[in-house]
């Protein structure tokens, strides 16, 4: 009888231990997946303050001189971001460019470099309706005043480990 129960105490200990080993799991699966969608949040809400901001501060001026030291100074870039008074930096590492895209053109470019792959077609999708344009890296996957192509938005995320995605902001 003694037998018996020791043998129980052992299976029952197995089995707890292979339960709380599968609770585990699910938690840490569920915690991964909440804190990509926080950062993803986070990402898509300062992209969209950010290109809000240069719209409403320097798209009446075309965009004209517009650089980083600008948009950094004037606070168009949240200073949460700013490691200096001319530069700043996303949560990724990299440096965050703005600048006029060309001369005449009426338009700018926010260059937001380092987005992970993971996060990347979920940042453009939050963001795409404020830009008129977006590629990653020299892929574009929102032509001009178009919808995103879904098909380039793959190929671009996925071709590396990390993406440079620049939106590009103005007249239409």
């Amino acid at each position: 009888m003694r037998r018996r129960s020791r043998g129980n105490a052992v299976l029952f200990t197995l089995l707890s231990m292979v339960i709380g080993g599968i609770v585990v799991a699910i938690g840490v699966t569920q915690y991964q997946d909440a804190d990509r969608a926080a950062t993803v949040q986070a990402t898509v809400a300062e992209v969209n303050t950010i290109i809000g901001n240069v719209k409403q501060n320097y798209g009446q001026y075309s965009y004209s001189g517009l650089t980083t030291g600008i948009a950094v100074g004037s606070r168009v870039i949240p200073e949460g971001l700013q490691v200096s008074e001319t530069a700043a930096r996303n949560k990724f590492g990299g440096t965050i460019e703005m600048r006029e895209r060309g001369t005449g053109t009426g338009t700018a470019e926010l260059v937001y470099p380092n987005i992970p792959r993971a996060l990347c077609s979920s940042v453009i999708n939050g963001t795409q309706g404020l830009a008129r344009e977006i590629r990653i890296g020299t892929t574009v996957v929102k032509e001009a005043n178009r919808a995103v192509d879904v098909a380039a938005l793959n190929t671009g995320c996925s071709s590396n480990a990390a993406a440079d995605i620049t939106w590009v902001i103005g007249r239409t």
